[in-house]
């Protein structure tokens, strides 16, 4: 009887580690499964942020570009302000004369 019981309990052992080790092999086909998603989301990611480094890098060119046309206008400003004293003292000096003209005649 003893022996049976042995042989039975021994049995039983089996069994449930067969049970636990299937339940192991599954949550491993599992955790695999969800390592690839994982790498998947993370090649993803890495993509994205792939563009938004190369974007970023012609977002600066545009800024430069920008910034360069913004240095030319404000030059550009300054000598039109010039000529426009320039232009008002002429016309001040033509003013008078015509008004000289005109007061003498």
């Amino acid at each position: 009887m003893d022996i049976e019981v042995t042989v039975q309990f021994i049995l039983d052992q089996q069994a449930q580690m067969a049970e636990r080790l299937n339940k192991l092999e599954q949550t491993i086909l599992e955790l695999g499964q969800m390592m690839l998603r994982v790498a998947d989301a993370q090649q993803h990611a890495s993509e994205i942020l792939n563009t938004l480094a190369e974007r970023q890098v012609t977002t600066e060119e545009v800024l430069q570009r920008l910034a360069e046309r913004q240095v030319t206008t404000e030059e550009a400003l300054h000598r039109l302000a010039e000529r426009q004293g320039t232009t008002e003292e002429t016309l001040n000096v033509l003013l008078l004369t015509v008004e000289r003209h005109i007061s003498h005649h």
